[in-house]
């Protein structure tokens, strides 16, 4: 079996269309795992734990990226190997210790002042430590792509999700147990891990521990603003979900939650059309050919606000009825919100686009104090509203933030392109 699993991972006749197939698989079953979860948990369970579980896989999301620190583009880059994969490896278990430790504090807080039970305590932890394996796959990803091996690195961690996806489905099934079926990925998880991961390890890196201070914060002090960027864009997308848990109920989370999971998926269609540009866009921008850069970009815009619109005449046609379906719902009182949540959808796709094209020109870290401004006032205001108009409130929350952060990233983009053009 071992030897089955290492040729299964490892052997391949090309590697680059491999890498391509495998990585566009793994973030597809990456994107769809919470999906298909919530799909079982509410036939299963029933509303009330789909709520419990929406939440918690919330809070365990927005806790990962403390564990991974956005350390993994970072490590990728490293192609010298300034830093050893000891010093990444290392500086993961310090991330993750306090990645746990924020998991910790975010459950005792919802324990104490939200009435929590304590079974969804414990199944947030449980979340955090599905996100603990993941964040220790996460490193290993990024030394495989790192030495080249994309292909590996992706079909691993396919392996490992739908391995522990399989063995939950399995218990929710045959339980119909939240807790249980929690302990039940949590297992899974990690054995997927040792049984992927883990197991081709040896061809690429030899597993170390070695505490030194000057590599640890080299890494910590240059993923800084990767981490902000990532760890506040995840906080404003789920500043809904969290206001409905202080504020509604379980059963209202849930159905927010299904409403909002075709969000995701204007922002998957448009990353497979605007990716395979975004050389050829480096490559104008480095070459000073900017008539050919503004015709990408113009483009591409175009290409976004089309995915909106055709996401925008389903959710008004025939989007309630099938996500009713899919999740065993009745959701024909959500048209208008789901409506509100495409065009949301389709801001975030923005969002993601000028952040990959502030990058391309190197302007990256002026979009710190966007996140920062929008997130302060998510966090002031998310509460009154969905206090006070309920889930309706919680989509324009939603659709108003990502929009506020894309007129924000549009100037940084338009401003830092004038000053770097200067420059020239």
């Amino acid at each position: 079996m071992k030897t089955f699993l290492r040729r299964l991972f490892l052997e391949t006749k090309d590697v680059e269309r491999s890498s391509y197939i495998w990585n566009a698989v793994y973030g597809i079953v990456f994107a769809l795992q919470s999906a298909v979860l919530l799909m079982v948990i509410n036939r299963t369970n029933g509303l009330e734990d789909s709520g419990v579980f929406s939440i918690a896989y919330a809070i365990a999301t927005l806790i990962s990226f403390i564990g991974d620190f956005g350390v993994r583009k970072f490590q990728v880059s490293d192609i010298r190997e300034a830093n050893s994969f000891a010093d990444y490896f290392t500086s993961r278990i310090l991330t993750c210790s306090v990645m746990m430790l924020a998991c910790l504090g975010a459950a005792a807080y919802g324990l104490i002042f939200n009435g929590y039970s304590v079974s969804k305590f414990i199944v947030i932890m449980l979340m955090g430590l599905v996100k603990l394996v993941e964040s220790f796959a996460d490193v290993f990803y990024g030394r495989y792509q790192q030495k080249g091996r994309l292909d590996v690195a992706a079909k691993a961690n396919s392996f490992r999700i739908v391995f522990g996806i399989g063995f939950c489905v399995i218990s929710l099934i045959v339980t119909h147990n939240l807790l249980i079926s929690s302990i039940v990925w949590v297992v899974a998880s990690f054995v997927g891990f040792c049984c992927s991961m883990l197991l081709v390890s040896p061809e690429f890196c030899r597993i170390q521990v070695r505490f030194s201070k000057t590599p640890q914060l080299r890494i910590i002090w240059g993923c800084l603003p990767l981490f902000i960027g990532s760890f506040l864009l995840i906080y404003l997308g789920n500043a809904s979900k969290y206001a409905i848990d202080a504020h509604l109920d379980d059963v209202s989370q849930a159905c927010y939650n299904f409403i909002y999971m075709p969000v995701f998926a204007i922002g998957l269609l448009a990353n497979f059309v605007f990716n395979p540009v975004l050389v050829t866009m480096s490559e104008n921008w480095d070459a000073g050919n900017y008539k050919a850069f503004h015709r990408i970009l113009i483009k591409q815009q175009g290409v976004i606000a089309a995915l909106t619109a055709l996401a925008v005449g389903v959710a008004l046609t025939f989007g309630c009825p099938v996500l009713g379906l899919i999740y065993h719902a009745d959701l024909s009182d959500y048209r208008m919100e789901l409506v509100i949540l495409m065009i949301g959808g389709g801001m975030l796709a923005l969002v993601n686009f000028y952040t990959v094209v502030v990058t391309v020109i190197r302007c990256q870290k002026h979009l710190t104090a966007g996140y920062i401004g929008v997130a302060l006032i998510a966090w002031i205001m998310s509460g009154k509203i969905v206090q006070e108009y309920g889930i309706m409130g919680a989509a324009v929350l939603y659709s108003a933030l990502m929009t506020m952060l894309a007129i924000v990233f549009a100037f940084v983009l338009l401003i830092c392109e004038r000053l770097e053009r200067k420059k020239c």
